[in-house]
């Protein structure tokens, strides 16, 4: 009995190894398939790195065309400047080109500058399915009149706003392409401080001032 109790235990025990060497055996096996879907396609990466590579092309000739149109431009020089970025290109309006001070109607010069630029985005964004953020920017002051706007936030917000419509409607690009954002003065592009007032510098408010249009191939706003 004894006999017969101690072979059906190494039985038990032996089918007990068989499984456990199955579940190791089946892990085993799919660690090897997902190591080999994690190792990249080499022909997906090289497509991938000469799409950015064309897209980095494309917008360096944009901004060269951009830069030769506001330098040919006797209304548009030392008006607007063009920066290249990791994220695409900035065109950045000074705002006394497109608004009057507290104010989000554009002047007529600003809707003339904003459809002279408009023109060669809009044939951009056509061919290369790019997208535009419009940005509103104001400096530090305080508004000196509440009847209108609350505050810079609001302001900002109106005047992108009132540059994205213009952009929609009468350039004609598509508002899936389109998007507008107001951050007030909570994105200085100068910092320079007026070492008698201890506040932000004239030179500085008139950076700050700013509406800016950025270029770029994916959505992130």
């Amino acid at each position: 009995m004894g006999k017969h109790f101690n072979l059906h235990k190494g039985e038990e025990e032996k089918h007990w190894q068989v499984s456990y060497i199955d579940l190791l055996t089946a892990l085993l096996a799919a660690f090897v398939l997902l190591l080999g879907m994690s190792v990249p396609d080499q022909s997906k990466l090289d497509s991938f790195a000469s799409s950015k590579n064309k897209n980095q092309v494309s917008l360096s000739s944009l901004s060269e065309e951009l830069k030769q149109t506001i330098e040919t431009s006797p209304g548009l020089k030392g008006q607007i400047s063009v920066v290249m970025t990791e994220e695409g290109i900035e065109l950045r309006f000074g705002s006394s080109l497109l608004f009057q001070p507290g104010e989000a109607n554009m002047k007529p010069e600003g809707y003339e500058a904003i459809y002279r630029i408009g023109q060669i985005l809009a044939y951009f964004v056509k061919a290369r399915n790019a997208y535009l953020a419009v940005e509103g920017h104001t400096d530090d002051t305080r508004l000196k009149s509440k009847e209108k706007f609350l505050s810079n936030w609001e302001l900002s917000s109106a005047r992108a706003t009132e540059v994205l419509h213009y952009l929609e409607d009468t350039v004609l690009i598509d508002h899936i392409r389109l998007s507008s954002t107001g951050f007030a003065d909570s994105r200085p592009v100068s910092k320079e401080i007026d070492p008698v007032t201890g506040m932000f510098s004239d030179f500085a408010r008139n950076e700050n001032r700013r509406v800016v249009i950025r270029i770029y191939y994916s959505r992130v706003v």
